[in-house]
């Protein structure tokens, strides 16, 4: 599941920076120039090592350097394939690997390949249902699939999860998600006792940014913003207690 529900827009380096240029402002008003100043160069300096490309694959390497996309014939068998929601809407691609930048996708690619004999999709708001749905579709039958409507958050995904797992008897999972995410998802199931097989989505919006390392870009920004995102997420997670 995405962030909305954990953290504040404060979480982008470009709300950071104009928090930190209106703390300027006040410093200002009170007379307090060298801190007015200070500020105010935090703030530009920070924005433009956000929009650097190595600052943004650096930010990346933290996230992801612990999980690697494979073909589905290459992850071993499990008990279930376990989708999160907060993807992209489901859809089933056109070419050779063009299932792997989809969760649901990539879960049938899973599942054809014989890697566990069930899929269960998890996602509130009706996310798990349009899932479920889109599966039933392409022939998988209703049998194999199981449904977690009620979740809004990844925590609430673990923990419902493996509510419907354990009824089953069903503990060792391959988890399918985008790879940003990744760490925080595989942490709160496996405190539910899972043993978590990472079977991440390839990450279309996380090709490094073509030019110079340093010069500032917009689509290197916008990638920073993405990852320091995810980097506050499991600093909530944490102080919640649930990683």
């Amino acid at each position: 599941m995405n962030l909305r529900f954990q953290t504040s827009d404060l979480a982008g380096p470009v709300a950071q920076a104009m928090l930190l240029l209106a703390l300027g402002l006040v410093c200002l008003y009170w007379r307090r120039y060298r801190s007015a100043a200070a500020l105010g160069v935090l703030a530009t300096s920070w924005m433009i090592l956000c929009a650097t490309p190595a600052f943004a694959e650096l930010l990346r390497h933290g996230l992801v350097n612990s999980y690697a996309t494979h073909p589905p014939a290459e992850y071993p068998p499990a008990d279930a394939i376990v989708v999160l929601g907060g993807g992209d809407p489901p859809s089933f691609g056109h070419g050779p690997g063009s299932e792997q930048t989809n969760r649901t996708g990539f879960a049938l690619d899973l599942y054809r390949s014989g890697k566990a004999p069930v899929i269960l999709m998890s996602g509130g708001t009706g996310e798990a249902a349009e899932m479920v749905d889109h599966l039933q579709r392409q022939g998988v039958p209703a049998a194999a699939l199981r449904a977690e409507p009620d979740s809004t958050t990844t925590y609430q995904n673990a923990v419902y999860s493996a509510r419907i797992l354990e009824h089953e008897h069903r503990h060792r999972i391959l988890l399918v998600t985008s790879i940003i995410p990744m760490r925080r998802a595989v942490i709160s199931f496996e405190q539910q006792g899972l043993e978590v097989i990472p079977a991440p989505i390839f990450d279309a919006n996380g090709a490094p940014v073509p030019g110079a390392r340093w010069r500032p870009q917009i689509t290197a920004l916008s990638q920073s913003e993405r990852y320091l995102h995810e980097y506050v997420g499991m600093l909530v997670y944490k102080v919640r207690d649930w990683l």
